[in-house]
């Protein structure tokens, strides 16, 4: 499993310092890392906010002059939902404050030589439960990470496969409808036509010539499909209650 580490905090010698013990602890588990290090928190978000960048898990310091981690935390939280963010901090009094962006674990800055490895080896066990969930895409631009949960639905347009995320944003590729399906071989995402598949996370109603998204969104439903989309969304909905 290769993971990919954001470590953002204002201080070069804990910055270096967490660095290391990230390097000691995947070692032990036999975990490649690629690991990178910001010392500015507005270069962090650049980089973890762009689009042809994706970084698995982010270890960020909370006190901070230039931005703080909580702010930083709201902006990534904006463009990457599903990354792993680890808090790193010298003062308590900001978990409170921290669950509003839902951090994995909150490690304190006088025990981190304790909680860090708690930490990292069970967020490599969450990526290791989950990393079937997850596509590679190659765009003209290099190559992004996609969760499956993020991704409402994908369609061919001109003859390129146009991912749609939750967060708003498109993706393209080149890729067939038939060959996206069978690379992520997930019975969550149903076809509604030759040319469009979709989340059934995302569909909030269905008629006998569409469905309605969270979003408000409707995409067309072909009539040979009509049949096998409600019955697999009933089938979903079921599931839920």
């Amino acid at each position: 499993m290769q993971v990919r580490i954001a470590i953002c905090d204002d201080e070069q010698i804990m910055l270096d310092k967490i660095k290391d013990k990230v390097s000691e602890i995947s070692n032990t588990v036999n975990v490649k890392t690629d690991i990178y290090t910001y010392s500015e928190a507005k270069r962090a978000v650049e980089v973890l906010c762009c689009l042809e960048e994706y970084f698995d898990i982010l270890l960020l310091d909370v006190d901070m002059p230039e931005l703080s981690g909580l702010e930083v935390a709201k902006l990534v939280r904006e463009c990457k939902e599903n990354l792993i963010l680890i808090f790193v901090s010298s003062h308590d009094q900001y978990v409170f404050e921290s669950i509003e962006y839902n951090p994995f674990r909150y490690i304190r800055k006088n025990r981190i030589l304790e909680e860090l490895p708690l930490a990292l080896k069970a967020a490599f066990a969450r990526l290791d439960n989950e990393k079937d969930k997850s596509i590679i895409v190659k765009t003209d631009d290099g190559e992004i990470r996609l969760f499956h949960s993020e991704i409402m639905y994908y369609e061919i347009q001109n003859r390129r496969l146009n991912i749609y995320l939750s967060n708003g944003k498109k993706i393209s590729t080149w890729k067939t409808i038939k060959d996206q399906m069978n690379e992520m071989n997930d019975e969550k995402f149903i076809k509604l036509h030759s040319g469009c598949v979709v989340n059934v996370m995302y569909i909030s109603g269905v008629s006998n010539f569409d469905v309605t998204l969270d979003n408000d969104e409707r995409l067309i439903v072909s009539r040979r499909r009509v049949k096998d989309v409600k019955a697999e969304l009933l089938r979903y909905w079921r599931s839920k209650v």
